[in-house]
C-alpha cells in the first residue's frame, strides 16, 4: 500500500516532493560515480551564473529563477566555500555584491555540459515514455499559480466555508442579554462603556427597534458570537453601529456577514445610504468596510448621539442607489 497515493490531491505537494527527491538522489548518484564534488540542488544557481555574460547580484538571480533570496544566499555561500564562485562589491553600489564563476567553477561547468545533456535526455525519456509533455503541464500549473497561489486559493475556500457556517438571527427577547454582553466585551477591550452605550444596550427594543431600526445576531453552531444594529437616522439613511464579535470568533467571517446582512436590510427597506462610525486604529474593521464599498466621508447627522471616543474616529458612507 502507498498511503500518499491514496490521499490524492490532499498530498500532492508531498508526492511531488517525493518525485523531486528521487531525481535529486539520482543526480547525486551520478556526481559521486564521476568523483565530482557537486550537489544537484546547486545546479540552477550555478548554471545561471555560468550562462550570464556579466557578474550577477543575489536579487537578480532570485528574480530570474523565481526563488527566495535566502535560498540563493544559502546556495551561493556553499558554492563560494567550494571555490566555484567568488563574490565582490559592486563598483557603483557598495551595498550590492556581485557573483561570478571562478576559473575552477568555469572549468567544472565546461566539463559537466555533456553530463547535463545526459541528465536532460534521461529525464525526457521518462516523461515521453509515460506519454506526457511534462514541461507543458508544469508551465500550465505555474500559470495558474501566477493567477493565485495555492495558499490564497485555500484561504479563499476557508473563508467561504466559514461565511456559510455563520447563521444570522433577527432580534428576539431571548437574545437581548447577548447584545449587551458582546458589546460590553468589545467596548471594554478597545474603549470604555459610556452613558449612551448603557442606555442603548440595556434597552434595544425602545432605542433601536421601535425607532425603525434592527438588531441582528450571529450564531456559530450553538453559540451567539456576534451582533450588530442598524439604526434609522431618517427613512432614507441608516447607521450601522453596536457591532461586536467575541474574541474566539474573530477572523471567521462573522463581522462580514453581519455587515452584509445590515446592508441587505437597508436596501430592503428603501434606504439610499448607510453610514457608520469607526476608528482608524481598528484596521481590520476599516479594511472590511472598504472592501464592502464604504468610503470615508465628512461627518453628518447620526442616530447614535455623541461619544467621547468619536474624537479619534472617522465616518464612512455607502451609497445604495448610486447617489
Amino acid at each position: 500500500m502507498d498511503f500518499i497515493k491514496e490521499l490524492g490531491y490532499l498530498a500532492i505537494a508531498s508526492r511531488m516532493k517525493r518525485l523531486t527527491d528521487c531525481f535529486m538522489r539520482g543526480g547525486s548518484k551520478v556526481y559521486k560515480s564521476l568523483n565530482i564534488d557537486f550537489e544537484p540542488r546547486w545546479f540552477t544557481v550555478f548554471y545561471f551564473i555560468y550562462t550570464q555574460d556579466s557578474p550577477q547580484s543575489i536579487s537578480n538571480i532570485a528574480h530570474s529563477l523565481r526563488i527566495s533570496h535566502p535560498a540563493v544566499i544559502q546556495t551561493t555561500q556553499m558554492l563560494v566555500k567550494k571555490g566555484l564562485i567568488k563574490s565582490f562589491q559592486d563598483n557603483h553600489d557598495r551595498r550590492i555584491r556581485r557573483l561570478v564563476l571562478t576559473e575552477r567553477g568555469r572549468e567544472l561547468a565546461d566539463s559537466l555540459l555533456p553530463v547535463w545533456n545526459d541528465f536532460e535526455t534521461a529525464t525526457a525519456e521518462i516523461f515521453l515514455g509515460a506519454d506526457i509533455d511534462m514541461l507543458d503541464i508544469v508551465q500550465k500549473i505555474e500559470a495558474k499559480l501566477d493567477d493565485a497561489d495555492i495558499g490564497n486559493r485555500i484561504i479563499t475556500r476557508i473563508k467561504e466555508r466559514q461565511y456559510e457556517e455563520v447563521k444570522i438571527l433577527d432580534f428576539a427577547p431571548e437574545y437581548k442579554d447577548h447584545f449587551k454582553k458582546l458589546n460590553f466585551e468589545w467596548l471594554k477591550k478597545h474603549f470604555k462603556v459610556e452613558d449612551y452605550d448603557q442606555k442603548v444596550l440595556l434597552n434595544p427594543e425602545e432605542e433601536i427597534i421601535q425607532k425603525g431600526g434592527f438588531v441582528f445576531f450571529a450564531r456559530l453552531k450553538n453559540d451567539i458570537v456576534g451582533t450588530a444594529a442598524l439604526f434609522q437616522v431618517n427613512p432614507l439613511t441608516y447607521e450601522i453601529a453596536k457591532m461586536a464579535v467575541t474574541k474566539k470568533a474573530q477572523g471567521r467571517q462573522v463581522g462580514k456577514k453581519l455587515t452584509e446582512t445590515a446592508i441587505h436590510k437597508a436596501r430592503e427597506v428603501g434606504a439610499k445610504k448607510i453610514i457608520l462610525k469607526t476608528d482608524n486604529r481598528l484596521r481590520a474593521a476599516v479594511n472590511l468596510y472598504r472592501k464592502l464599498g464604504f468610503k470615508v466621508t465628512q461627518a453628518e447627522a447620526t442616530a447614535t448621539g455623541n461619544y467621547e471616543r468619536e474624537k479619534f474616529g472617522i465616518q464612512m458612507k455607502l451609497n445604495l442607489k448610486g447617489e
